[in-house]
């Protein structure tokens, strides 16, 4: 049992039982929020599937998960990060072979497990963050220099990065980068060695975007959406009327007309002008909201945890779902090119909702792993 060492009672009797509460109560009313709007909405998807039951199925499952998470011995996985970081690199290179990996829309991203298809980079999002919470933490007194603090961590998650690159996977990518270089500049890494990888990053995703067609009219399409919205735009031009239709407080549950059939994807990356439409502006600036103070009272939280392996954990989990949340409200309104983001806990996809599951469990038990370990010493 040395893999589940934190007790029960640690979680009722610590100083931050009110965070983890609160932590509790935001995922529960997101989680909520997104399947009352998949209910409405799957009474009028063309293909009459029922994204309802099947989010719910997945929220189901996601529960031990969590759970699993909650009271995982994080001091012992951290032997395995590494071991982990290859598996999940050979995964993601099964999931680019033909006849292995499942291709959807051009993308192949999923392996079929039992009849369930399975993201993997979804759960390398995890497996990154452990691996550089243990390399951070091991190196933390030459995390200032260039080869052991920057170059070795930035190249080993920049091989991961590559494949979900191939699959191709942009979004995703973007989100592991991003969420590396702030992590290397929070705990040490020096700042003009993250803005020249930037640099380098940028240029060579401009360049990959520019080669590949479907990504440059994506690009073209987002520069000018009003000539474009009956082709490359037309996605995001249906988003924006679904947030103008359903004004300040929304045309009610279930007499949204975008998510009949105007508007693709709307489960999933564009479920927000949904929300929008049938809940008002005034549900969603409440959502924005709701993330942005789960943001920071998680943040304030992490920066305050004495074990550096611990802080990076948490914080690596808060960045992922801040960023997530980002790119798919910049995407929706039009302030990002279009990409494929899931919005976290509120949009169809059982991969990312088990995830994210697990890894608000983990969160949970940095923080309370913390506190116990703080009260021991006194």
């Amino acid at each position: 049992m040395a893999l589940f060492s934190v007790k029960l009672e640690n979680y009722l009797y610590n100083d931050k039982k009110y965070l983890c509460f609160f932590v509790l109560v935001c995922v529960t009313f997101l989680t909520l929020i997104g399947l009352v709007v998949l209910a409405s909405a799957s009474l009028s998807f063309c293909k009459n599937e029922s994204y309802f039951s099947k989010q719910l199925y997945w929220a189901l499952i996601s529960v031990p998960f969590f759970l699993f998470g909650l009271f995982l011995d994080l001091e012992f996985l951290r032997k395995f990060s590494g071991k982990l970081l290859i598996f999940s690199f050979i995964l993601l290179c099964c999931v680019l072979v033909p006849g292995v990996g499942r291709s959807v829309n051009g993308s192949r991203r999923w392996l079929a497990c039992g009849g369930i298809n399975l993201q993997i980079s979804e759960f390398v999002k995890f497996v990154v963050i452990m691996w550089l919470a243990d390399y951070i933490d091991n190196n933390n007194e030459s995390i200032k220099t260039f080869i052991t603090g920057f170059i070795v961590p930035l190249a080993t998650i920049a091989m991961v990065s590559l494949v979900i690159l191939l699959e191709p996977d942009y979004g995703t990518a973007i989100l592991i980068g991003g969420v590396t270089f702030t992590l290397l500049f929070l705990f040490g890494s020096r700042i003009f060695y993250i803005l020249g990888a930037l640099v380098v990053a940028f240029f060579t995703i401009s360049v990959l975007i520019f080669f590949n067609p479907v990504r440059m009219r994506r690009i073209i399409a987002f520069l000018d959406v009003d000539s474009n919205k009956l082709g490359g735009a037309y996605q995001l031009w249906q988003g924006i009327l679904g947030f103008a239709s359903g004004g300040l407080f929304g045309k009610g549950l279930g007499n949204g007309r975008q998510q009949l059939v105007y508007l693709p994807e709307s489960h999933t990356d564009f479920i927000l002008p949904i929300v929008g439409e049938e809940f008002g502006s005034i549900v969603v600036v409440g959502l924005l909201l709701l993330y942005l103070c789960l943001f920071i009272a998680c943040m304030i939280a992490s920066s305050r945890i004495k074990s550096i392996y611990l802080s990076v954990i948490s914080s690596g989990i808060v960045l992922i779902i801040a960023y997530q949340v980002i790119i798919n409200v910049g995407v929706v309104t039009g302030l990002l090119p279009t990409k494929g983001m899931v919005l976290p806990f509120i949009s169809y996809g059982g991969s990312n909702l088990l995830v994210m599951f697990f890894m608000i469990g983990v969160l949970i038990n940095c923080f309370v792993t913390d506190s116990f370990a703080s009260n021991v010493d006194k």
